[in-house]
């Protein structure tokens, strides 16, 4: 894969827009791989835990712009996550899990275009997950489970986002274009497959979930706002992939 990426490496200060799309398609077949092959998707697992990272502090954000309060998260080995947050505008609290990660991936994309927009938009990424983590991730009582869980969820965030970090300072500007392009891929493919899970999940069970919660708050039926979060969800993706390739430039 270095050596492929290598080949991309030039002199100048961006790359051309065929240049950046083979190294788009390159991050789009390395992410349907890891996918969908066998043994290779056992690589999914940190993209989980990221992307479950993002969901949670999309919570946690929300409820500290709207008023409220975030007061940890906590991510479990099987890639599940909880936030805990108080008061805020709950209409966008909720939501905010499953369409963070769809901006996550727009706003990725949007910067995906120039190497340095990326490699600033990876640090800052990885500055912020290392502290958000390390402050929000402590445990919210002194009991085993939740100091077990605790430390499960900043290491983790300490770990990838120490990966963000590294990229960001060491990286060259293809691997940096791949690397962008890659998370926003998964966050794109995660930001619809999870709802499309929550679809199903609400249509078989009453298991606690974000649409179930917007269900109680709101009257309307959690399958009703799991389709529209899909219908948000594939708006601010398609938008971000317009306005950035397939804007008029004239």
């Amino acid at each position: 894969m270095d050596k492929v990426i290598t080949l991309f490496e030039s002199q100048q200060d961006e790359f051309s827009p065929q240049q950046t799309f083979s190294l788009i398609g390159l991050a789009a077949l390395t992410a349907l791989i890891i996918t969908l092959v066998p043994i290779i998707n056992l690589l999914n697992y940190p993209f989980r835990l990221l992307l479950t990272i993002v969901h949670e502090l999309g919570h946690g954000i929300a409820a500290i712009l709207t008023g409220g309060d975030f007061h940890n998260f906590v991510i479990s080995p099987n890639g599940a996550g909880l936030a805990y947050t108080s008061g805020g505008w709950r209409f966008a609290v909720i939501p905010a899990g499953y369409l963070g990660v769809a901006i996550f991936a727009a706003l990725l994309i949007m910067l995906g275009h120039s190497h340095r927009w990326s490699r600033l938009a990876l640090g800052l990424i990885g500055g912020l997950m290392l502290l958000m983590s390390c402050w929000y991730g402590r445990p919210a009582e002194p009991s085993f489970g939740a100091v077990l869980g605790s430390f499960l969820t900043v290491s983790t965030g300490i770990l990838l986002g120490g990966v963000f970090v590294r990229v960001a300072l060491k990286a060259t500007a293809a691997t940096i274009i791949f690397f962008t392009h890659l998370i926003a891929i998964k966050a794109g493919f995660t930001a619809f497959s999870d709802i499309l899970g929550v679809v199903g999940l609400n249509l078989s069970t009453t298991h606690p979930n974000d649409a179930l919660s917007m269900a109680q708050l709101t009257g309307i039926p959690a399958v009703i706002w799991a389709l529209v979060w899909i219908v948000m969800a594939f708006v601010i993706i398609g938008l971000a992939i317009k306005t950035t390739w397939f804007s008029d430039t004239s």
